[in-house]
């Protein structure tokens, strides 16, 4: 079979020849990394990553030789409890900047707990710490529930753009770990609690067989990186050369800590030939712990493993760090000699071409959005449920038409008949679909508070150190006694509502701190605080801002809210208010968020319109000046491309994102953020557009595999020839470890025989990894060619 690799390859360097012009507006566009990415841009990165929550993490690689990309891809799923969608698919080339790609369920259950219903909530409850793992062409996520069911297995053979499907393993499996015995047949087991292992059948579909403490905390108690007491959870299982280890979290009195267990045999001390795990500490810095083990590959056809571990970064939540590791008589020492100091830098694992680094530095788990209902319709929308069973309306469940960014999650599962994107365009509804009860509690017997109980409220992750959010409601569909606004949530919360008393409207700010009382007048907890709200006459549209400030006290959350008129002369609704910090109760037990709600206290079927969510990392309150120098750089580099140089379908994209970032230059700023929204969104398509260009650089060269026989032995023979005018090296790998390289002269071919020593091979492939230079700049791309299976006996 041949393969042409050209247009579709990866590369490793910038490969694109450009006009005088358009060189320098380039070299004056250099867009600012996103807000959820530490990449430095320098070959370096800050710990932790992404600022924002994402704990629980499960990290899983799928390599180049099987993926349609020809790189290694990386995957990774985070705890979202009671958020719906959840189970987020997260997606990396270079384990440092992510983006959300899926989810893995649009609802947990169309029951009354995950859907905020009579009287029913699943704060601090829903989806916990699940598994990620690619397995012989599937996909599979061990998600654990701790009140909705146990535990699920869900699969899919498309992880970001197929539809998932559902087994109930019928009973609760506590931070469960999805493991593929590959050294003895692929077996599936969970491994999961402190610790015990099951084996499922092969259909992932029964639990087969129970192994109760594998790993018994007691018999490492006496080492001080476990201990007697304190956290023993979290266990996630790998295979590297030839020995199984477990990583784990560990909080004993030495502190919140990784520990790892390896043995010759899974089962450890319960294997029919027992081999009890062996236990190191091998991290113990700053509080970094659970997570995975990530394989990265190394120039010699190996892997170097590092570890993917989170710490409590509260109120933003649990963060995760990449951390390279030293392995030296087949244990890891993590960070520099042991240590991972906040903040600090490491060298990046995987080397990306200039282009490539670009995008992928404009990738985030945040955005700002216009609701112009234009992001992509996942097959997770589309899930089927019976309503009747559910005791829910069947317009509830449906979709509705309106397709939302993923970096939104709602509050709980949404009633879809109570918002859309549909109903005015270029707009977000919030409708009031019933008046708040007062009557919620906590699964502790607490009270909720009315924001706690509004059912549709959508919300994003916050990011630090800093972040602004601007917003427009249009009030004017309000009933008497609603109340609508833009809030920095958790437990304890603060934000800037508008409320509509007797026919008048008025802007104002909530701030609930703690500590919390069991007992609560739910409408004195959000009323307006005094000095800090004003009335709004006739005006029926109002601009709500919130900075969010998590550095000035290390552990605190202090906002300052402000509202505009007209979205250019804004008042500051007094001081900044605060503290917002981690309930101690663990109540709800996620970073703080920030959301767009709406609920009635009289009569249901208000509404508000919320025109944007625009995002920034500077602050009004800070009183800088408002720079539009990268927007305006970013602009002038996109009226200089050339259509004929790019994809149409991207070109389209980048010129829908310049048409925006032009009408809002003509109408004027107010804020920074009116100005970063467009930049960001621009600069996004502009460095897509960068990449897509590179890749079309890409040396054309053929590569074709077939097999033959000769003494009775399958010889794999490869032939590349290289159809472009500059020369092209030629790295070649078998799935048996098998290597050759090559240099290929223009218009000439080279041939390579593999013996494989066996009389007999399945299908398989030939890995290609290619290199040249092409208008004085590096490029390098990969390739596979196929071959059928032979037998020479």
């Amino acid at each position: 079979m041949t393969a042409f690799v050209a247009a579709a390859a990866l590369l490793v360097g910038l490969g694109v020849s450009t006009t005088a012009p358009t060189a320098q507006a380039a070299e004056a566009w250099e867009p600012e990394s996103s807000y959820t990415t530490t990449d430095n841009g320098d070959g370096t990165y800050s710990v932790p990553l992404l600022n924002a929550d994402v704990p629980d993490v499960s990290v899983e690689r799928v390599p180049a030789s099987e993926n349609d990309e020809g790189r290694d891809v990386y995957y990774m799923i985070s705890t979202t409890m009671q958020l719906s969608p959840g189970a987020p698919i997260m997606k990396s080339y270079d384990l440092v900047n992510w983006e959300i790609v899926n989810y893995v369920y649009n609802r947990l259950s169309a029951g009354d707990e995950f859907s905020l219903r009579n009287g029913e909530s699943s704060y601090g409850r829903g989806q916990w710490a699940s598994s990620l793992r690619y397995h012989d062409g599937t996909y599979y996520v061990l998600v654990n529930s701790l009140n909705l069911g146990g535990a699920f297995v869900y699969r899919t053979d498309d992880i970001e753009n197929g539809a998932w499907t559902r087994t109930s393993l019928g009973r609760s499996l506590h931070d469960p770990s999805l493991f593929f015995d590959e050294a003895n047949g692929g077996t599936p087991y969970v491994f999961y609690g402190g610790v015990s292992a099951a084996r499922l059948d092969d259909d992932l579909t029964t639990i087969e067989e129970d192994f109760p403490d594998v790993i018994r905390r007691s018999d490492y108690e006496d080492e001080s990186h476990v201990g007697s007491d304190g956290l023993f959870e979290g266990a996630q299982v790998f295979y590297i050369d030839g020995q199984y280890y477990v990583a784990m979290i560990t909080w004993p009195s030495s502190g919140r800590q990784v520990a790892l267990f390896r043995s010759d045999e899974l089962l450890g001390r319960l294997a029919e030939d027992p081999a009890p795990y062996e236990s190191r500490g091998v991290l113990n810095s700053n509080g970094f712990a659970q997570g995975s083990l990530v394989p990265v590959a190394d120039d010699a056809g190996g892997d170097d493993w590092y570890g993917f571990f989170f710490r409590d970064t509260f109120p933003l939540g649990r963060i995760p760090a990449l951390v390279p590791a030293v392995w030296e008589d087949g244990w890891p020492t993590f960070g520099d000699a042991g240590e991972v100091p906040v903040d600090g830098s490491f060298a990046k694992p995987i080397e990306l071409s200039p282009a490539q680094e670009r995008f992928e530095r404009q990738k985030s788990i945040v955005a700002s959005d216009d609701f112009d209902n234009d992001a992509e319709h996942r097959a997770y929308q589309d899930e089927e449920w019976d309503a009747a069973e559910a005791g829910a309306d069947p317009d509830e469940l449906a979709d509705n038409g309106s397709d939302l960014d993923p970096a939104w999650q709602w509050n709980h599962a949404p009633d879809n008949r109570y918002w859309s994107l549909t109903d005015r365009d270029g707009w977000l509804r919030l409708t009031t679909g019933s008046v708040v009860t007062d009557e919620y509690v906590h699964q502790s017997g607490d009270e909720l508070t009315r924001l706690e109980e509004a059912r549709n409220t959508l919300s994003q992750r916050t990011f630090g150190p800093r972040q602004s959010v601007e917003t427009k409601l249009d009030v004017s569909g309000m009933n008497d006694g609603d109340v609508a606004g833009l809030a920095a949530y958790n437990r304890d919360f603060s934000y800037v509502g508008v409320t509509r008393t007797a026919g008048e409207y008025r802007v104002g700010v909530v701030h609930r701190g703690q500590p919390f009382s069991a007992s609560i007048d739910q409408a004195e907890v959000e009323s307006f605080l005094p000095g800090q709200s004003a009335d709004l006459g006739d005006a029926t549209e109002v601009h709500l801002k919130a900075d969010l400030d998590f550095a000035s006290s290390p552990g605190d959350l202090y906002t300052t809210f402000s509202y505009s008129l007209d979205g250019r002369a804004w008042q500051q609704l007094g001081d900044a208010v605060g503290p917002l910090h981690l309930d101690g109760g663990l109540t709800h037990f996620m970073g703080h968020r920030v959301g767009l709600f709406d609920y009635a206290t009289q009569t249901a079927g208000g509404h508000v319109d919320v025109d944007h969510f625009l995002l920034s990392d500077t602050l009004s309150s800070d009183g800088e000046p408002l720079d539009a120098s990268e927007l305006e750089a970013a602009i002038a580099y996109a009226e200089s491309l050339d259509e004929a140089d790019h994809p149409a379908e991207a070109w389209s994209d980048m010129q829908g994102a310049l048409a925006k970032a032009q009408a809002a230059v003509s109408a004027g700023f107010g804020t920074q953020n009116q100005i970063d929204a467009p930049e960001r969104a621009l600069s996004y398509q502009l460095a897509r557009l960068g990449t897509l260009a590179e890749s079309e650089s890409v040396p054309e060269v053929s590569l074709q595999a077939d097999t033959r026989c000769a003494a009775g032995q399958v010889v794999i023979a490869v032939r590349a020839v290289n159809e472009s005018d500059v020369p092209v090296s030629l790295d070649l790998t078998t799935e048996s470890g098998r290597e050759a390289s090559r240099e290929i002269a223009p218009g000439e071919g080279t041939s390579v025989a593999f013996g494989t020593r066996g009389a007999a091979v399945a299908d398989g492939s030939v890995t290609a990894s290619l290199s040249a230079t092409v208008d004085g700049a590096p490029v390098s791309w990969q390739a596979d060619a196929e071959y059928g299976a032979r037998s020479c006996s």
